[in-house]
């Protein structure tokens, strides 16, 4: 995807989503107990925080492309009052932040923290919320969140967590793969947010929470995160329930065996210079000089560079297979997208202040589709028949990439589990992202819900502060249908029948079921063409 600078206006978002905190100083709070040592967290309203936990061994030196490692312990009194590292990634044109520079490095290899947000005044032991982020896998962690508001509002206890990104935390090679004990390599990244996962079962109720009321959520990367924890078998009984937000689960160009990224990353490798003793090699570079070096080869649009990867026992089998042979960790499960996710890779993929020009959107549809199917999905999106090449191809992305996958995915689940499905839909979502000149505003893109969910600001994104009327009541009805699923299993519509096609959309004028999602984001047109 093209990259391009970000206007001053939103200049501080990387503070929002790579996690350098910032919030105001509380009161110390008591001591809890935890496997690894006490911890002492802080309290600052009605919430106390303890950050920056860590939960797994340093990923460092010998522990580089090992599945996490026994965490450390203490003895006297941890504090637990400052954010841990974000894990190593390369600054993206999305993520630039003051004074950051597009393609510089930030972050640490040390960096498998979790953060527990723990709401006063209830009675437990309390429904559990586990946050993964979202970032493609290369950008992100979990401080970038603060969960107090939504711990508060909904009376739950929120984890948040980092797990190892890009290179480092999903390279497949062959070397590694005879290293590995099921010969497959590639998932560590993923193996860390299980023994975070692990973590809260053997923690979560000295902190006055239920680890038999588990509920995972996850946007974008996070979805596409939660989707593989139902898949794995390692996942199973680590949680109750899970929420799937725009989690690109059984999109185009994202299914990949482990043998086929081990192969591909050989040119990775050769690229660094590592052509004789790989992994020995590998092994001494830095991780900015890891994460900056980009795998060669064309790949589609919409595809995961980095991410987990099936073919051996963490994950046996592609995602959708798996749900639909029903071979998944059986739980009940929300699932959704946005209304208009490709408004917000329009403004990724287009210079500041540009419009998308015809053969821009042209060749953009071919990566996306490949050769043999983009005459019929410009034939069915045309450039200027959808008003401006820049919608066109924002309407193209959400359908093909997010909406008719995630339908796909949740009619599999529902023959098997109970699946609540829905759509956020304001149509002019709170956002501090200017809109490109060609699009009739973000409407809600991609992430625009995330302000809404945790009511609390993510700068260069969004502020709740913005919210009209309607729109907090959008926030704490959205907000508060996740509450109750963690709560009570029942988001407060009906479950998904594939039949019917019923997806909750929640608008400012209020939510109310449709059966016409399908038919608006035309699935009949990209399941017909069975992109890969």
């Amino acid at each position: 995807m093209m990259r391009t600078r970000i206007g001053k206006g939103r200049a501080a978002l990387l503070a929002a989503l790579l996690g350098t905190g910032g919030w105001a100083a509380g009161q110390t709070a008591g001591t809890v107990a935890t496997s690894q040592g006490p911890v002492q967290g802080v309290t600052k309203g009605a919430v106390t925080q303890y950050l920056g936990l860590p939960y797994a061994a340093p990923p460092t030196g010998p522990n580089r492309w090992r599945p996490p490692q026994a965490g450390p312990t203490w003895t006297a009194p941890r504090a637990a009052d400052q954010l841990g590292s974000a894990c190593a990634q390369v600054i993206s044109a999305l993520f630039a932040g003051p004074g950051e520079q597009v393609g510089d490095v930030k972050g640490q290899e040390d960096c498998l923290f979790l953060n527990v947000y723990v709401p006063q005044g209830r009675a437990g032991p309390l429904p559990v919320m586990v946050w993964i982020h979202g970032g493609a896998f290369v950008n992100g962690s979990g401080g970038a969140y603060d969960a107090s508001e939504l711990a508060r509002r909904e009376g739950v206890i929120v984890v948040t967590l980092n797990y190892r990104l890009g290179p480092l935390g999903f390279l497949s090679l062959p070397e590694l793969d005879a290293e590995s004990t099921d010969g497959t390599s590639g998932n560590y990244g993923f193996m860390d947010q299980q023994a975070a996962l692990r973590w809260v079962q053997a923690n979560i109720a000295a902190f006055g929470g239920d680890r038999q009321n588990v509920t995972l959520f996850g946007e974008s990367a996070g979805g596409y995160s939660i989707c593989t924890h139902l898949a794995s078998p390692g996942s199973a009984g680590l949680f109750q329930k899970a929420v799937i937000m725009s989690g690109l689960c059984g999109s185009p160009g994202n299914t990949v065996s482990a043998s086929e990224a081990a192969q591909r990353n050989v040119a990775y490798a050769a690229r660094l210079g590592c052509r004789k003793d790989t992994l020995a090699c590998l092994r001494t570079l830095d991780p900015a000089r890891l994460a900056s070096i980009k795998v060669p080869g064309v790949r589609p649009l919409s595809n995961l560079v980095w991410a987990p990867v099936y073919g051996g026992e963490v994950l046996p089998r592609p995602l959708l297979e798996t749900f639909q042979n029903g071979v998944f960790n059986k739980v009940p499960v929300v699932a959704g997208t946005t209304r208009d996710e490709g408004r917000l890779f329009v403004k990724v993929g287009v210079p500041e202040g540009r419009t998308m020009s015809l053969p821009l959107y042209w060749g953009a549809a071919g990566l996306l589709t490949g050769a043999p199917n983009v005459t019929r999905a410009l034939r069915e999106y045309p450039g200027r028949g959808e008003g401006t090449p820049a919608l066109a191809f924002s309407n193209l992305f959400t359908d093909a990439v997010f909406a008719c996958p995630a339908v796909n995915v949740a009619g599999a689940l529902a023959r098997f589990v109970p699946v609540y499905a829905y759509e956020f839909a304001d149509p002019q979502a709170a956002t501090e992202i200017p809109s490109p000149p060609d699009l009739p505003g973000m409407g809600s893109a991609h992430s625009a819900e995330l302000v809404y969910l945790f009511r609390t600001r993510l700068p260069g994104m969004g502020n709740p502060a913005a919210f009209t009327p309607a729109q907090a009541r959008l926030a704490d009805a959205f907000a508060g249908s996740f509450g109750a699923f963690a709560r009570t299993r029942q988001p407060g519509w009906t479950a998904y029948d594939a039949a019917r096609g019923n997806v909750q959309v929640f608008t400012p004028s209020g939510n109310a079921p449709s059966t016409t999602f399908a038919q608006d984001h035309r699935c009949d047109f990209w399941n017909g063409l069975k992109l890969p």
